[in-house]
């Protein structure tokens, strides 16, 4: 049994008695993935919606072009969604088992017009529809902070809250 930390950013896939934990999550949104049959979870930290396009400047007439990038940047809901996918299918797991649960989002700068949080609930809601993973519990939104355990062995996932 291991207690693993996921950073902003980051994903963990994990099986038997280990405990995924993510502390800190504000206007971030983590996400777990779980097959009960099979007890294999996965978690993601993000902490923005989608990636925008990039552009980076080229030469000096400042022209631009794509940026092409590497690997996937799990710090986005979208690549982070495809990349735990790719991930716990790897381990076997078949998409249609598959429950997810979502936690986080909280807008904790009420002062700004713009709310991170709920954008990050939505796009994620939507982009887990368009792959089929359904959600089976959500404890999101609000202005309060949240630390999570998911514990892979019984698929509980613990939502502490901080205020």
């Amino acid at each position: 049994m291991a207690d693993i930390e996921i950073h902003m950013g980051d994903i963990a896939v994990a099986k038997d008695e280990d405990i995924l934990i993510a502390s800190g999550i504000g206007s971030c949104l983590v996400i777990t993935f779980y097959d009960p049959k099979q007890k294999i979870g996965a978690l993601a930290h993000t902490m923005l919606p989608a990636r925008r396009l990039s552009f980076e400047v080229c030469n000096s007439k400042d022209e631009r072009r794509k940026t092409n990038y590497e690997s996937p940047d799990t710090r986005y809901a979208d690549t982070a969604i495809d990349e735990m996918l790719k991930r716990i299918e790897a381990q076997g797991v078949k998409r249609e088992n598959i429950e997810a649960k979502l936690i986080g989002g909280a807008n904790m700068f009420s002062a700004f017009t713009s709310d991170i949080g709920e954008n990050n609930i939505s796009y994620a809601r939507e982009k887990l529809k368009k792959v089929g993973i359904t959600i089976v519990d959500e404890c999101v939104g609000g202005s309060q902070g949240r630390s999570v355990e998911f514990s892979v062995a019984s698929g509980i996932v613990t939502v502490k809250t901080k205020f």
